[in-house]
């Protein structure tokens, strides 16, 4: 028996994102282009709720990626900073059987091979406020 699964949600933030404002609008272009170049079919946009750290439509849409093909994010900074709570999202994400991705970054998840590189990235990103600005 075929599971149905129809659509990709975009997911996208009324907070700032690794530091940066983004309208939300340019946010929904950058999801929706990704989504028509890869011929993935876009389902509207959950936006995440602005207190920090706040992760309930991002849950909301975790439980609704058992009948999705997936879910469209708009960057993979808008993941939880702890990285208990963020290997937690991404492996449910794996679990449900869809596809995550993140547009900005042009990013797949859709193994452990990919949960390890967005790992690595986010690992990345987290650390260069803290390295150093000049060579003397």
């Amino acid at each position: 028996m075929t599971e149905l699964r129809f659509g990709y949600r975009g997911y996208i933030s009324s907070r700032p994102i690794g530091g940066d404002r983004v309208p939300q609008a340019v946010q929904n272009l950058t999801v929706r282009d990704y989504a028509r170049r890869r011929g993935l079919d876009f389902l509207l946009s959950a936006t995440e709720y602005a207190m920090p750290d706040c992760t309930m439509m991002l849950e909301q849409v975790l439980d609704e990626m058992a009948g999705l093909g997936g879910a469209i994010l708009y960057s993979l900074a808008q993941l939880p900073d702890d990285r208990a709570r963020r290997r937690d999202i991404l492996e449910r994400a794996l679990a449900s059987g869809g596809v995550l991705h993140a547009a900005l970054e042009d990013l797949k998840l859709a193994s452990g091979d990919d949960l390890r590189r967005w790992e690595d990235i986010t690992l990345v990103r987290q650390a260069l406020p803290f390295c150093p600005k000049e060579l003397s």
